[in-house]
């Protein structure tokens, strides 16, 4: 019995490790997005309302501009 246990555990490992790992990843994804977000709303928000209107923003839009330049409704 120990040997069909093992031998399922040895099996399963794998799978497991890959799930762990794609978790992983699409965590360190989402900091990386949420990184480039918050330095996209930086730099709008260090813009001049004219600087702003120039590309069609208020300062008040700033949020959902950065979402909406990162595929977010």
């Amino acid at each position: 019995m120990t040997t069909l246990a093992l031998n399922t555990l040895i099996r399963g490992t794998p799978a497991f490790l890959q799930r762990v790992s794609h978790s992983l990843t699409s965590f360190l994804d989402g900091i990386g997005e949420a990184r480039a977000m918050a330095e996209t709303f930086k730099a709008l928000a260090r813009m001049t309302d004219g600087q702003l209107a120039q590309r069609g923003l208020k300062r008040q839009d700033i949020p959902q501009a950065v979402l909406a330049g990162f595929g977010r409704k």
